[in-house]
């Protein structure tokens, strides 16, 4: 069975998030605790109590400090998949599944990216909708009057995100709504991301890329700006500055992870979010979701019972 772990991205985090698995495992109360020290800012606080979570440089932080160290429950247990995807912020989960940074580098860096993304625009100015109902020529034709308002979430074939000025949003809001859309929603984010938008935070990433060593890969992971897996070749830190500034092709993903012959999915994190769409898109493959010690526990005896 080929199975692919899928990461979820900012707008997961739940209240709360973690606190039981940093009592039950000393695994990941130590990689957690190497991720806030990495971050240098109150992840506890934000993951166990919902403080602090206003802001993309502490969420962003947090969100990846929660997934790799469940993910590194999962790996002390001798548990690996054969393919990382994760979405937007998702994929710095995904990346460090494969080794190519450790959870400590990984944690500074989203930070950083979480900063960035926040100043590209002053708050209130910015922001994203989700529209669920309407295909990508539909939607694409909506937004095609608005300069400032582009598809920043391609998630599935009826379910888009847009980012832009909050005006522009709210007026295809109601276009949205009035032409039958099942749900036009406002995302509770401080301003827009994966658009052109974010041209000089991008920019300004790249430098802060250029002082990190990165290791080799070791494994297969998709990247959102390509819709498809690294090629051997591939310019990491050029794919990761194009992602922040770029649609984030995540239906191509995971077509591409279903046509390889994918076939179960596990979603590691906060929520459920990348299961209940991947259990929309096929009932065919085996769906599951690792966020708490009762999941966890519940895919550990069914690990074993399968080896």
């Amino acid at each position: 069975m080929k199975t692919a772990f899928l990461f979820p991205g900012q707008g997961a985090q739940t209240p709360g998030m973690g606190a039981d698995l940093y009592d039950y495992s000393d695994t990941y109360r130590r990689t957690f605790d190497l991720c806030q020290q990495a971050a240098g800012v109150d992840l506890a606080a934000a993951c166990f109590e919902g403080r602090g979570t206003d802001g993309s440089e502490t969420i962003q932080p947090a969100i990846f400090a929660h997934t790799v160290s469940l993910l590194a429950v999962l790996k002390a247990e001798g548990i690996r998949a054969d393919v990382y995807a994760g979405l937007s912020l998702g994929e710095y989960s995904a990346l460090c599944a494969a080794g190519v940074f450790t959870p400590e580098v990984g944690a500074s860096l989203v930070r950083r990216r979480g900063a960035l993304m926040d100043s590209a625009m002053p708050p209130g100015v910015g922001g994203m909708l989700s529209v669920i109902g309407f295909g990508i020529e539909q939607v694409e034709a909506a937004i095609a009057p608005y300069k400032e308002v582009y598809l920043a979430n391609h998630l599935s074939e009826k379910q888009m995100v847009l980012g832009g000025r909050l005006d522009d949003l709210l007026e295809i809001k109601d276009e949205m709504e009035a032409a039958g859309a099942k749900m036009a929603t406002l995302l509770a984010v401080k301003g827009p991301s994966h658009c052109p938008i974010l041209d000089e935070a991008s920019a300004q990433f790249a430098e802060v890329l250029k002082t990190v060593e990165l290791s080799p890969m070791a494994g297969v992971v998709y990247s959102n700006a390509l819709g498809a897996p690294y090629p051997p070749d591939a310019d990491i830190r050029a794919l990761l500055c194009e992602q922040m500034r770029a649609r984030v092709r995540w239906h191509d993903c995971v077509e591409h992870m279903l046509a390889s012959g994918v076939t179960r999915f596990v979603e590691i994190g906060p929520g459920n979010v990348l299961a209940k769409m991947m259990k929309r898109r096929t009932k065919e493959a085996e769906v599951l979701s690792v966020r708490d010690v009762d999941a966890l526990e519940a895919f550990l005896r069914g690990y074993r019972e399968d080896k």
